[in-house]
């Protein structure tokens, strides 16, 4: 039986302090979203930098609601053909076409900054509230 944690109440930070270098995280439960995470190498924040930021990618993640694996499995299969039956109606749902081998870094990057900003928002805001600045 393993540790089940919820993600909003704990840091990456801690699980790296308790020696773990390895979790499974569940996303949307619904879909049964299940990655294997794995901790390759932990180094010291760089302080001219924002976090979090994006590394790398490769493809498109699945839209959401799209029913799990099996449901991306038929999602993908229905919109790389014309003529399957589904297509018109998954195209329609999705409101346009979808190529999963598409990597939308603008995109990404704002929806990362937005992340960053916010973060920073939340040190300083902390931070003053304990009457300094970080």
């Amino acid at each position: 039986m393993h540790e089940t944690l919820d993600a909003k109440n704990i840091k990456l930070g801690a699980l790296v302090e308790r020696g773990l270098s390895a979790f499974s995280y569940t996303y949307d439960f619904g879909d049964d979203w299940r990655h294997s995470v794995t901790i390759e190498n932990v180094t010291a924040a760089d302080p001219t930098l924002d976090y979090p930021r994006f590394v790398d990618g490769s493809r498109r993640a699945p839209p959401e609601d799209v029913g799990g694996i099996p449901g991306f499995d038929e999602f993908l299969d229905a919109m790389t053909k014309p003529r399957h039956p589904d297509h018109q109606r998954l195209t329609e749902w999705y409101s346009g076409s979808f190529d999963p081998d598409e990597l939308n870094l603008p995109v990404i990057s704002s929806r990362i900054g937005e992340l960053a900003r916010r973060r920073a928002l939340g040190k300083a805001g902390y931070a003053k509230s304990r009457g300094g600045t970080r």
